[in-house]
């Protein structure tokens, strides 16, 4: 039976019940031990600016919470069902170790502000690990966008052959949609970076706590400062945090339904590594896809998490129980998102393209918006250009030494020294 920290004698619980209030909170919690201990320092370090606790206490407590942070890391500490989260393991530890001294960690605080504290910590570190991956994936399409710039590709809009295109007008299209998943998450991280412990459970305590040097030691950039928006805001920041790794998610969808498309033998403008594919149990001459396939899929689990916060999050002002479901949807989300952009860097580098099939998909009827702006270039309006290249169904010669000029960002006209500047900030 877990160990409680609000128990008292003779109000034990049932098995069953201790196990449906906690669920898998121990597990989710490892990945939360360290920010749980690194936010009880910084308020131990708060309590003995205000004489809460004096020197040689703090300096015992705070002794005894890096050891623990230790062993948590070489296992020689672990967080097993016996305690009922990471905030009492802590407790107990302390208290265990301490005596009376370690009965006082909890002065000022609640595990409704620790838990969101630990939170927000794990978040920012993550977002910023995801970050570097966005970062690194965008390089890897942007050096393919520069080797294959002008290579011929067929542009297809609703699956059917468009307008002549370039691999590097497709791969750049992934640098910068990657480029835009680093700049969202920055402001994302911004936006959560606000130190909620200090709160309690919503209301407050009645010590003056200095809410601001915390701030500061736990490297925060600012205050989180009303005591009730701390509890509303569970599950909104979060909310938050997980459509910001949907948007990177939402590219890898994209991406691997291209990738889908152009490895099948119907296509066959693509192959890539062996390591990324997978035969059949039954049938010898298959090779799938499966890596890609997972990738395509690991969107909807995201999503799903997204969806099933939002749902979660009809409640009236104040903490619910109902809150403690949001840690399974974030840490899960970070989880999926991280394996998965992991994989994509090599994944591009193995990409090998078939050429000669690139160039044979576009054919005259490809060319024939490129014949109307010949004509526009000539003078011609638009309109009559583009109905007189539609009657002749394509068999106007186009004269492409007259073609000099496209559009920024088209495929003639990558301008991928922006996207660099972009990436590298400036």
């Amino acid at each position: 039976m877990n160990k409680k920290i609000w128990s008292s004698k003779g109000n034990e619980g049932l098995k069953a019940i201790d196990d449906f209030l906690s669920g898998n909170d121990i597990d989710l919690d490892k990945n939360l031990f360290i920010y749980d201990i690194k936010a009880s320092i910084a308020h131990v370090n708060g309590l003995k600016d205000i004489k809460i606790l004096s020197s040689s206490e703090s300096r015992k407590i705070i002794k005894c919470l890096k050891d623990l942070n230790k062993k948590f890391i070489s296992n020689k500490f672990k967080l097993t069902n016996k305690y009922e989260d990471c905030h009492s393991a802590i407790e107990f530890y302390l208290t265990k170790e301490l005596g009376e001294t370690g009965k006082k960690i909890h002065t000022g605080r609640s595990r409704n502000d620790q838990i969101q504290v630990a939170l927000r910590l794990y978040a920012k570190d993550n977002l910023k690990n995801i970050n570097k991956i966005n970062k690194r994936i965008a390089k890897t399409f942007l050096q393919y966008a520069k080797k294959y710039h002008d290579l011929p590709m067929p542009g297809y809009t609703h699956l059917q052959r468009a307008m002549p295109s370039t691999w590097g007008l497709w791969f750049s299209s992934f640098a910068e949609a990657f480029i835009d998943n680093y700049d969202l998450n920055g402001l994302t991280i911004d936006w959560i970076d606000s130190n909620p412990l200090g709160t309690a459970a919503g209301y407050g305590v009645d010590i003056p706590l200095n809410r601001k040097m915390v701030t500061k030691e736990l490297g925060f950039k600012r205050i989180q400062l009303n005591s009730l928006y701390v509890q509303n805001s569970r599950g909104k920041y979060e909310m938050q945090i997980i459509n910001s790794l949907k948007q990177s998610m939402l590219d890898i969808r994209k991406f691997a339904w291209d990738m889908s498309l152009f490895l099948s033998q119907e296509f066959n403008l693509l192959t890539i590594g062996d390591i990324y594919l997978t035969g059949s149990s039954i049938m010898p001459n298959k090779k799938n896809p499966d890596v890609i396939e997972i990738m395509r899929g690991n969107y909807s689990i995201i999503a799903g998490n997204y969806s099933e916060l939002e749902n979660l999050l009809s409640l009236p002002t104040g903490y619910h129980r109902d809150l403690q479901i949001t840690k399974k949807s974030l840490i899960s989300s970070f989880e999926i998102t991280e394996k998965t952009l992991e994989l994509i860097p090599d994944l591009v580098r193995s990409i090998k393209i078939n050429k000669k099939r690139s160039l044979e998909f576009i054919d005259d009827e490809m060319m024939m918006t490129s014949q109307v702006y010949e004509l526009v270039s000539k003078g011609m309006p638009f309109r009559d250009a583009y109905q007189a290249v539609k009657d002749s169904k394509g068999k106007l010669q186009i004269s492409k030494k007259n073609i000099t000029k496209s559009s920024s960002g088209s495929p003639k006209n990558l301008n991928l020294e922006i996207l660099e500047k972009r990436l590298n900030g400036k």
